[in-house]
């Protein structure tokens, strides 16, 4: 409970003294056609949140092993993220850093996903394919998180409820990383105090890339984490408990594939967007798909109290995929308008919604 507080209790007041600190180096989020804020917002929040789970550690005595390793590595992401929000990065230099990053923890610091489980009736081991498999699921989670973050509060809740369900894990197993999970659970909440509309009128900061990206880096190896050691859960409980921003991540990808465009290029059609178009606020978007979240990681809690066997846990995921996709294709009209809209060059006579910040 110490670790939590302490986590909780250091972000809040991180993000109240590096906001003054943002103004002053220009670590701003400015407005523009595809994003929803209306004034320039210091976009801090990841590093407070870092800096914050680092203290708690700290006085926890907890750092040490694979995971020194791991906050090394997610401190560089911390500096490629802040010079990406400062000076927008080339999508193949960041992902040139993510994957030297993410190998140098999955090897260093024991986060090599060796198997796929019972996915046909039996175990399937990657053998030497263990470790680019494990590099892109890494760097997948770390852009399913930076993919998600489009609206206030959205990527903090969505990693707030995924890692709440990788604590109760933890907790079940009696796992060494039960202290971390906690030290990340204190560390979204009070970041969350600041950025989240149940909280204040609207966000004050925003995690920016530089806090989706790490925040992606240690949720990866949190899950490597949860295929092995003391949890040894079957690796396709994974994609319950990364829900949303995974679903989401898949289907735009895919998406923007079969329109054979860039599966980087910032569009508005994430699942906040798809709802929007249907007349849902913004904000009620936000609850509804945390909702939505909590049951999915829910579900993936609950086939890991059962044991529930690996083919069973996988193609079900597959098939809340295929029906999400399915559904999809009824707003293909709504997000072609909305991408038309996206496109309207700054000072025209007609104004572009003002919509999430990807």
């Amino acid at each position: 409970m110490q670790v939590f507080i302490v986590s909780m209790l250091v972000c809040a007041i991180l993000i109240v003294l590096l906001r003054k600190v943002a103004y002053r180096l220009d670590l701003l989020d400015r407005p523009s056609g595809r994003k929803q804020h209306e004034s320039p917002t210091p976009t801090v929040g990841g590093l407070a949140m870092f800096a914050a789970v680092l203290v708690a550690l700290l006085v926890d005595h907890s750092i040490h092993g694979d995971v020194a390793v791991l906050l090394g590595c997610a401190a560089a992401l911390i500096v490629l993220g802040i010079l990406d929000d400062k000076h927008g990065l080339s999508v193949s230099l960041r992902m040139l850093f993510q994957v030297f990053l993410v190998t140098v923890v999955i090897v260093g610091a024991g986060g090599t996903i060796t198997h796929l489980g019972a996915l046909m009736g039996r175990d399937i081991p990657l053998g030497m394919f263990a470790v680019p498999f494990s590099v892109i699921a890494f760097v997948g989670g770390i852009n399913a998180i930076n993919m998600i973050d489009g609206a206030d509060g959205m990527a903090g809740k969505m990693a707030l409820i995924t890692m709440s369900g990788v604590a109760t894990i933890f907790y079940i197993a009696g796992a060494a990383e039960l202290p971390m999970a906690i030290a990340m659970l204190g560390s979204l909440l009070g970041f969350l105090f600041f950025n989240s509309r149940l909280f204040v009128k609207r966000a004050w900061v925003f995690m920016g890339d530089a806090g989706s990206m790490w925040l992606g880096l240690v949720l990866g190896w949190f899950m490597a984490q949860i295929t092995r050691g003391s949890v040894s859960a079957e690796p396709a409980l994974v994609l319950w408990l990364f829900g949303i921003p995974l679903i989401d991540t898949l289907t735009v990808m895919m998406r923007r594939f079969k329109q054979k465009q860039s599966p980087f290029n910032p569009d508005r059609t994430h699942i906040h967007h798809v709802f929007e178009s249907k007349g849902i606020s913004i904000h009620i978007s936000v609850l509804l798909l945390s909702f939505i979240q909590l049951v999915l990681v829910g579900i993936g809690v609950l086939f890991y109290l059962f044991h529930a066997p690996a083919y069973v846990v996988f193609w079900s995921f597959m098939l809340v995929l295929v029906v999400y996709w399915y559904k999809l294709r009824n707003y293909k009209y709504s997000l072609r308008e909305m991408s038309t809209q996206d496109s309207i060059p700054p000072g025209s006579s007609v104004s572009p919604r003002k919509v999430g910040r990807l």
